[in-house]
């Protein structure tokens, strides 16, 4: 058998340019989505008594 020795991808951009580096402004977006979808997951009321 053949052996494949690519490395495999553990991280992947998420920025569409594709470039290897990106702009503060672009990363700081990309924190503020990431912020929101976990606020977001919140949205049960873990204090209410049932």
């Amino acid at each position: 058998m053949a052996e494949n020795n690519e490395p495999k991808t553990v991280c992947v951009s998420v920025f569409k340019s594709g470039e290897s580096t990106t702009t503060e402004r672009e990363f700081t977006e990309k924190w503020i989505e990431l912020i929101n979808t976990l606020e977001r997951s919140k949205s049960g009321n873990f204090c209410e008594k049932a």
